[in-house]
This record gives C-alpha cells, structure tokens and sequence, in this order.
C-alpha cells in the first residue's frame, strides 16, 4: 500500500511540476512576444493631414504580387492597392506598407519620400516615389517598394532599422508623416 501512495504522490508531482513548466514557459513567450515589437508612434503625427492605421515592412517577391489575370494579360494587377517602385522593372524587394484613414485622398503628383538606414550602407538613404491619385478605404493599402538597386536580393530579408516617411501634395501640405520607433529628429 505505501508503494502505491509513494508512486501516486511522485506521479501527482511530475504532473504539477509539468503543468507549472508549460506556464512558466508560456510567461516567456508571451513576455517576449510583448517585446516583440516597439511601441507604434501616434496615429496621426503633428502636422500630418492623415491618419495613418499602420505602417510596416514586408519583404516581397516577384510571386507575391501575380494574380491569374496576369496570365492572361501579362500586366500587373494590384487590385484596391496601390503599388509604386523604386525600380518598376523589379517586383523583388522590401515594401513600406501602409493603410491610411478611410476616406483620405491623395492627390495626383503626390511625392512620398522615404529616408532610411540600409542594413549595409553607411549614411541615411533617400528614396522618392510619384504617387498616382487614389482615396485611402479600409481595404486599400499603399505599397512603396525599395527595389533593384535600392534594395539588392542579398538582404532581401532585411528591413530598414530606421524610418521615416513623408507625402507631400504637389501644393507642399504634408499629407502623412509616420517614424519608425528609433527615427531620431533634429530637434530631439
């Protein structure tokens, strides 16, 4: 009887000490993937006309943008979104994705400007882009593709460590201005 007593009290300590393992390590994962990410900027930074919802980096390539009807065809096909590149020739490449506030309009001859830090290259990079006419909706998003020579495919992988963007209408309102957590200003 005291061998059954002993082995069932040893197998109720693996069980709990078990249990109390998952959750420790479920605490640390959650822990981490709270850290996981920096805090984002306001939505709507001073000065900026627009609201931004959200604003990141994707590595893209030339597969993910083709759908069936380019196939058919043989023109791109982005759907609601809006894609601009630093190299149109080349799909490869990471892309600042952002979805701006329902209903805000940016006017033909926009102009985003992108500066940011390369992984591989000293000094702040300056990318800009001609932006078509489009109204920002829920499902919309504006894709800015660092491509080609911009962004080679050896660090395809890779994101800019610092950012910031800005879209300035062709009459000089600022229409967006979003930073990335470590962006450093002048004044600050």
């Amino acid at each position: 009887m005291r061998a059954v007593f002993s082995r069932s009290r040893h197998l109720l300590f693996q069980t709990v000490f078990r249990a109390a393992g998952v959750l420790a390590f479920g605490a640390i994962l959650l822990n981490f993937s709270a850290c996981r990410q920096p805090p984002s900027p306001p939505i709507r930074a001073e000065g900026s006309e627009f609201a931004v919802n959200y604003a990141t980096f994707f590595s893209k390539k030339d597969a993910d943008f083709k759908r069936i009807s380019e196939f058919f065809t043989d023109e791109e096909n982005s759907g609601n979104n809006v894609v601009v590149r630093s190299d149109p020739e080349v799909r490869d490449g990471v892309y600042l994705v952002l979805n701006l506030e329902s209903g805000a309009r940016v006017p033909a001859g926009s102009v985003a400007e992108l500066r940011y830090f390369h992984p591989t290259r000293k000094g702040e990079q300056l990318q800009r882009w001609a932006l078509p006419e489009f109204s920002a909706a829920p499902h919309r998003e504006l894709r800015l593709g660092l491509t080609g020579s911009a962004w080679e495919k050896s660090v395809s992988a890779k994101r800019p460590s610092a950012w910031e963007l800005r879209i300035v209408s062709p009459d000089g309102k600022l229409l967006v201005l979003r930073r990335s957590f470590l962006w450093k200003t002048e004044n600050s």
